[in-house]
């Protein structure tokens, strides 16, 4: 779990336009027939975004009449094909007493259902719904849910009001990101959606994660009368509130490596909150399901990557060090206003992010270092990005000199190497070569006449 001094920006940091918080409302809408607004494309960044909210001011779901063109049904988790989801699905229709209504023909009453759950998660005041803090999560209109937020947990409780309310097919308007987290959440709950057209590789990451889904059913088994986006809320809440040392994660953050792929990455507001500032996020597919790590150090992290990975790659994450800051905090009243800042002391994680690769070669390489019985030049000529390292192991032999007992002498050099070697393994920027100068620039150098020039580094 990300701390939100990892996650806030320190002063001074400017946003983009395309990741600022959006101005718009999400939401999630009935359907009133094929319309202009709903034909919305797939554009990327601040472009997409402002075309969109000239299409329709608000962003959101709704039931939808009609069959699209383009529809994605063949990626649509058919219940009555998979066993499991047939229960599931009757276990659902049992708890709302057998009602089973499609989304032209709702009831009045069916109209106004929200889950339990989802009433258990927010402060309602008549047809909104408020985070414990007083900002506002979403808005029931009936036919349409409306949030100004890109929040997953909002997101997945209205798709799961959706769900509720027997909105089969639901169409999604709003932000490029609303959007696409909308369909996941609606495609996994089984619902078809219109408003948005996934990627090749979201597509896949779909079908990946369905079928990761139905072996743990099939696990599990059918345990209540629970819909499957309900179950999948209750999960994660559970490994939310699980403080244990498993958790890739949290072994991420204390240096572990976590791997995945790589599913998006961005600025946005922290937690996709508009109430919060601008962070930096990275999201990954692991065995064990999406993680979503927060840190205003990714951007930099992203940016200097020197495997430069990208979507659907399989990448690592580590954190290698955490670096003391002080940030501004802000205080809110009962109603979620800011009604002072002061300042807060304390760490912000420096992030590494590699494709897998990279970390394979690199362990390869810590390898070598730490024998010590292989010839430095050998070493060299098998992984070209340690020379600087021996050069701090031959500094280090030489600075050995200085202890009297070669046991000491030996002790000395080898803890320098293990520690370098550790360093390698971690994916932390291998140190420079410096390159000595001739003699014309040294005395150019001394006498002033020019310029001095840096001296000259190799890097990785």
């Amino acid at each position: 779990m990300a701390t939100r001094a990892d996650s806030k920006p320190s002063g001074g940091q400017t946003t983009q336009r395309g990741s600022a918080a959006p101005r718009a409302t999400n939401t999630i809408e009935a359907g009133r027939g094929r319309s202009r607004s709903s034909r919305t494309d797939n554009r990327t960044g601040s472009a997409a975004e402002a075309a969109s909210a000239q299409r329709s001011p608000d962003n959101s779901i709704q039931p939808a009449k009609g069959r699209p063109k383009g529809s994605d049904a063949r990626l649509r988790p058919k219940r009555s094909r998979d066993g499991l989801r047939d229960a599931v699905g009757q276990a659902t229709n049992r708890e709302q007493g057998g009602r089973q209504a499609s989304s032209a023909e709702t009831s009045p009453d069916r109209q106004r259902l929200v889950p339990e759950h989802v009433r258990k998660r927010f402060v309602q005041v008549g047809k909104h719904y408020y985070f414990a803090d007083g900002a506002r999560a979403f808005s029931d209109r009936g036919g349409r849910l409306t949030t100004p937020s890109e929040n997953t947990e909002v997101i997945r409780s209205l798709v799961a009001i959706a769900e509720a309310r027997g909105w089969n097919e639901i169409t999604v308007r709003g932000t490029e990101r609303f959007r696409k987290d909308a369909w996941f959440a609606a495609r996994l709950a089984g619902l078809e959606v219109r408003g948005y057209r996934p990627t090749e590789f979201e597509q896949a990451h779909l079908v990946r994660t369905l079928s990761r889904d139905r072996g743990e059913m099939t696990q599990e088994g059918i345990r209540g009368a629970l819909s499957g986006l309900e179950r999948r809320e209750q999960s994660e809440d559970r490994g939310k509130e699980s403080r244990n040392s498993g958790d890739p994660t949290r072994q991420a953050r204390q240096g572990g490596l976590l791997t995945g792929k790589l599913i998006d990455h961005g600025r946005a507001t922290y937690r996709h909150d508009p109430r919060e500032p601008m962070s930096y996020f990275v999201k990954i597919e692991t065995s064990r399901g999406d993680r979503t790590i927060w840190g205003v150090d990714l951007e930099r992290a992203s940016r200097e990557s020197l495997s430069r990975p990208q979507i659907g790659d399989e990448v690592g994450l580590r954190a290698v060090r955490q670096d003391a800051v002080k940030v501004r905090a802000h205080e809110r009243d009962t109603d979620g206003k800011i009604v002072a800042e002061k300042d807060l002391d304390t760490h912000r994680n420096r992030w590494i992010i590699e494709k897998r690769a990279f970390f394979e070669a690199r362990a390869e390489a810590a390898r070598t270092l730490r024998d010590a019985g292989v010839d430095p030049k050998q070493a060299v000529k098998r992984h070209p990005e340690l020379v600087g390292t021996y050069l701090q192991v031959h500094a280090a032999e030489l600075a050995a000199k200085q202890f009297r007992d070669p046991e000491d002498q030996q002790r000395f050099v080898t803890q320098v190497r293990s520690a370098l070697a550790d360093a390698v393994a971690r994916g932390e920027p291998l140190p420079p070569v410096r390159l000595r100068e001739s003699a014309p620039e040294r005395a150019t150098a001394r006498s002033g006449t020019g310029r001095a020039r840096e001296p000259a580094q190799v890097r990785e």
